[in-house]
């Protein structure tokens, strides 16, 4: 039983993620192949998983690729990491979907925001794009939870809820002690961290959008000028030469990025459908989303930043109980935001929520179990 792993997004990291963290299910990673673009392959072999290049604006090589992939590995399933990334990817790799006709195995694709359920439009930029219907050639669904509900899952359909992460642990008290400690923060310094995403800062110049980006930097940049008075605030992958006492870290190893993570007190992200962020609050680690809930002539609804999707996600905030563990606070509201966290540093993570969100995870199958489902059908 052997199982490809389509993976179309260049900038973003999260679908690939989701993907390799789901094919650490499978009982022999040599029946796993990852078709991947080159900048992640390194990252998917150090997972233990093989890799085939796929080339950026190349997509003559990709589609002889795609032919010896069939040829050579002969994939039982094929599974795109992100159906929307796939549909949208032939502008940068030249495949579509007619070209996955040319496999036998039976075509899956992870559906991220349930588009199979309820289909509806996007709202980027402030724009409402045209509706997306999955098609038909899909013939099973993987669901990741977070960001969706673990009650999703429908077998019978062929729709299967699965763990974002492979194995879910919560940080304790002493591994934040110890990370503070190494990193040399004082222990009682309470510690905000900020991931800082390479596609967030490429945005589609609209007028529109141009304005909100400058608005909501300038209010960002207020927050954390504002939070680094009492906080030890660290961006990490971003650079600035004007600190005001915020701690800029451009590139730093994995080994000291965990250190990091162990020893925050509260994740500040603008990303609510963050991979790295619901990794953090499924550890017991206190989150924020900054969105904005307001439009106008310089502003969009906003909870993926700087894109907006703020009605695309709300349906899926339904009775799901992840979103009850993290808080939504406006951006654009400084005075209120900052205090709003100040107050939230002093509150205890609810682990009632957390441990009964945990055991919701916990039961759903692992990826061979699911495919030996598929296999007996």
């Amino acid at each position: 039983m052997r199982v490809l792993f389509i993976v179309t997004s260049y900038w973003a990291i999260g679908e690939m993620e989701i993907a390799v963290q789901f094919a650490k299910g499978m009982n022999d990673s040599r029946d796993v192949l990852f078709w991947v673009p080159r900048k992640h392959e390194n990252y998917v072999k150090s997972k233990g998983f093989n890799t085939v290049s796929l080339y950026f604006n190349l997509g003559s090589l990709n589609k002889v690729m795609l032919k010896n992939i069939q040829d050579t590995f002969k994939p039982d399933y094929i599974v795109l990491a992100d159906y929307l990334n796939y549909v949208f990817c032939e502008r940068h790799y030249g495949l579509t979907l007619n070209d996955l006709d040319y496999f036998t195995g039976e075509l899956g694709a992870f559906d991220l925001y349930n588009q199979i359920q309820n289909p509806r439009r996007m709202d980027t930029y402030g724009f409402k794009g045209k509706m997306t219907v999955i098609d038909e050639r899909i013939k099973f669904f993987l669901h990741p939870c977070p960001l969706l509900d673990a009650g999703i899952d429908n077998p019978k359909e062929k729709r299967f809820a699965v763990s974002l992460v492979d194995k879910l642990e919560v940080r304790s008290e002493g591994d934040k002690r110890k990370a503070k400690a190494l990193l040399g923060i004082p222990e009682d310094k309470k510690v905000i961290l900020i991931t800082s995403a390479q596609w967030q800062t490429t945005y589609r110049k609209y007028e529109r959008a141009v304005r909100f980006v400058e608005k909501s930097e300038k209010s960002f940049s207020d927050i954390l000028k504002n939070l680094a008075k009492d906080c030890y605030v660290v961006v990490i992958g971003q650079e600035s030469e004007n600190t005001d006492g915020i701690h800029y870290l451009p590139s730093i190893p994995p080994d000291i990025f965990d250190q990091y993570i162990n020893a925050t007190d509260l994740f500040l992200g603008r990303n609510i459908i963050s991979t790295s962020f619901a990794k953090l609050i499924l550890r017991g680690i206190a989150g924020v989303v900054l969105i904005n809930s307001v439009e106008g002539d310089e502003t969009y609804k906003c909870k993926m930043f700087p894109v907006g999707w703020y009605d695309y996600i709300a349906p899926l905030e339904t009775e799901n109980l992840y979103f009850e563990l993290f808080n939504q606070i406006e951006m654009l509201d400084v005075e209120d935001c900052v205090k709003e966290i100040r107050k939230l540093l002093t509150e205890p993570i609810d682990y009632d929520k957390l441990n009964e969100y945990h055991r919701q995870l916990n039961a759903l199958k692992k990826a061979q179990d699911i495919f030996l489902e598929l296999q007996n059908k």
